[in-house]
């Protein structure tokens, strides 16, 4: 899946990969995505845009 991510706080070099648990559109070609690490349980937002063909779309 895109827009994986990992817990500052829990970061280790075996750390997995989390979900986001929410996308939300934030204008052309760029999403908000919401986490929460599923051991310290603290939430964050990442802003992440579209590259190449995508963004054209």
């Amino acid at each position: 899946m895109r827009y994986l991510d990992t817990c500052d706080r829990c970061l280790t070099a075996d750390s997995p990969a989390i979900e986001p648990i929410d996308i939300t559109p934030n204008g052309p070609g760029s999403i908000l995505a919401t986490y929460r690490c599923p051991t310290c349980r603290d939430t964050w937002v990442c802003g992440w845009s579209t590259e190449g063909e995508e963004a054209a779309a």
